[in-house]
């Protein structure tokens, strides 16, 4: 019961939820940068954040050379992919199509830095 309280305490806040969602909706490593440009949040915030879901067991940190990427762990005690995908949201879409535009500007599967990025996604306005 401890590990459910800890994961619903996770949820608790917006942004966390959003996060959480977008990292199951993309199904691979996502980095800091492409989370911070997905969900117009700061870097300060989206990094607190992660570091709570980390702390509660539902994501997980690799670096790939300067770059720090997150994807969700499975977790068979709570199951909570299916419910958290199937809420609908406009927030959720909005930040998904950010995420999807964020990441086609990578270059097979490297990743584009923060203000190059900022730079082409008004472009491609």
């Amino acid at each position: 019961m401890e590990r459910a309280l800890e994961v619903f305490a996770a949820l608790s806040d917006k942004t966390r939820l959003r996060t959480y969602r977008l990292l199951l909706k993309a199904g691979k490593d996502i980095a800091v940068c492409e989370l911070i440009d997905a969900l117009s949040e700061s870097q300060y915030n989206v990094s607190k954040h992660l570091q709570i879901l980390k702390t509660a067991g539902m994501v997980k940190e690799t670096r790939k050379g300067r770059w720090v990427l997150y994807s969700v762990i499975e977790s068979p005690e709570v199951e909570l992919a299916e419910p958290v995908l199937k809420m609908q949201e406009e927030i959720f879409k909005t930040d998904m199509e950010r995420l999807k535009k964020r990441l086609s500007l990578r270059n097979g599967d490297d990743i584009v830095s923060c203000q190059l990025a900022r730079q082409l996604m008004e472009v491609i306005k």
